[in-house]
């Protein structure tokens, strides 16, 4: 019988209930159904190919694009780099502090600034006259997160409800009268984003959307569009898709369908993130690869990263090094450049392009995981004669791990404890024919099979196929 080996991480409160997991795989859907020799199968997440190494070892806290030259900027640790599309770096200037998210924008050729802010201090960087500084205008009121539309860098002002918009196309002029005040609900504002041409402003407990009235002032809230849920992680906001995700403040991943906060996380999975010391320190970003669009959400303090693929609707996890290979995954923020999907370092400054072609983490071992959901019928005692695994066969490397690729099997029968793994080859170089198959696997009346692999190779699941008999009682 074929079983469903594909699906996603929904392990819930209940393991006896809900035992998939998916780790450093995601499923990916055929183009043409009947085409297909699967309608579904599983390939493995991109690889972390080194794109550029820093001087310094530390966190890349932010990457930014400008918007009307080719030239990246990052902030790793205390200082800001402009990067050119060789990944040469130029060391441009010291903030005043070294670790935490900073937030950038820019205002083109017009201005030829680009703004950073890291929770309290303002810089400006004149991609003209090569100059950076902290904003030095005495009506600067201090920032915690930024955005730019129409013209203006906005700010949200710390432990307020305000946000603030600089002079027009100039981030170093600021007037003590320029801003505004979200009202709609008394809380503080946390995050401002600018997505098609309207403001979002992010509190704790809800949200407001502005837009540029023409007014002297001119951001005006749109007042029927006041959404009654809030922010639950300051730098989860991303947006793709032609839409907002964010964490919000139950703890539920949202994305606005319209001005409605759609929750896309499921029962089980809010689950895993409540079991979390905190959530409040989650990062999101969003990215598009192969026709696929990723919104991916990392947990520092709990160390965990979950990824939600917009064009299937499924989640999976991805984790990276160090052994047991478990943890976050190594991006920690992102920007798409000289027609790369790029990331950041949570913490040796390296910078790497995300590589559906690369099989490991900064040379280091991906450890791909897949646990099905449990196998039953009416309780009875179903015997396990064989299990096939059908795989992209023979994708063996030259030499050293991955030449011979194994694959290891092991299964649980009540969902706490498992057998030993069992290993298979999945087909050394060249070896297109070969079978991953496990033979006399026992009998049980309830049971999940997890399969992993650690060796660096294409590792492509189509399906799996059971031989099984039914018992009598």
């Amino acid at each position: 019988m074929e079983i469903n080996f594909i699906g996603g991480s929904y392990e819930g409160r209940s393991k006896d209930l809900n035992s998939q997991r998916c780790v450093n795989w995601y499923p990916v859907i055929g183009g043409q159904m009947e085409a297909d020799k699967a309608p579904i199968a599983m390939f493995p997440t991109p690889g972390l190919k080194t794109w550029h190494t820093s001087a310094t070892t530390a966190v890349v806290r932010g990457l930014h694009k400008y918007s009307t030259a080719d030239m990246l900027y990052a902030v790793i640790g205390d200082t800001l780099y402009s990067i050119n599309t060789s990944s040469v770096a130029t060391a441009l200037g010291t903030l005043n502090s070294s670790t935490g998210v900073v937030y950038m924008a820019d205002n083109g050729n017009v201005g030829n600034q680009l703004m950073i802010v890291d929770g309290a201090t303002g810089y400006i960087y004149n991609t003209s006259s090569g100059a950076f500084a902290a904003i030095a205008d005495a009506d600067f009121p201090g920032s915690g997160t930024l955005t730019w539309q129409d013209g203006y860098f906005i700010i949200s002002r710390p432990s307020t409800g305000q946000f603030w918009i600089s002079a027009s196309y100039d981030g170093t002029s600021w007037d003590a009268t320029d801003y505004a005040t979200a009202e709609s609900d008394p809380d503080n504002l946390l995050r401002v984003f600018s997505d098609h041409r309207e403001v979002w402003l992010f509190g704790p407990t809800s949200i407001e959307v502005y837009y540029n009235s023409g007014a002297t002032f001119p951001f005006a809230r749109k007042l029927d569009e006041t959404i009654e849920r809030g922010l639950g992680a300051t730098a989860s906001v991303a947006k793709e898709d032609n839409t907002v995700f964010w964490l919000d403040d139950q703890g539920l991943a949202r994305r606005a369908a319209g001005y409605k906060p759609e929750i896309i996380s499921t029962r089980q999975i809010e689950y895993q993130w409540s079991t979390y010391s905190t959530i409040s320190d989650a990062i999101g970003f969003a990215y598009i690869q192969e026709g696929h669009t990723f919104y991916v959400l990392t947990f520092p303090t709990a160390n965990k990263t979950w990824v939600y693929d917009i064009s299937t609707g499924f989640w999976h996890e991805r984790a990276s090094y160090p052994s047991p290979y478990t943890g976050r995954w190594r991006a920690n923020c992102h920007a798409f450049f000289n027609r790369l999907n790029l990331v950041g370092d949570f913490e040796n400054g390296k910078i790497y392009e995300l590589s559906l072609d690369t099989y490991k983490d900064n040379a280091k071992i991906i450890k791909r995981t897949r646990t099905t959901k449990f196998l039953h019928k009416d309780r009875k005692k179903i015997f396990h004669k064989s299990l096939e695994i059908d795989f992209e066969s023979g994708v063996g490397l030259v030499t050293s791990q991955g030449s011979d690729p194994q694959a290891m099997l092991s299964w649980t029968d009540d969902g706490h404890t498992w057998s030993n793994e069992h290993w298979r080859s999945i087909g050394k170089i060249g070896e297109y024919d070969r079978r991953s198959v496990w033979n006399r696997l026992g009998s049980s009346r309830n049971r999940a099979y997890k399969l992993e692999i650690a060796d660096p190779v294409k590792a492509v699941i189509i399906g799996a196929h059971l031989e099984s008999e039914m018992g009598r009682f």
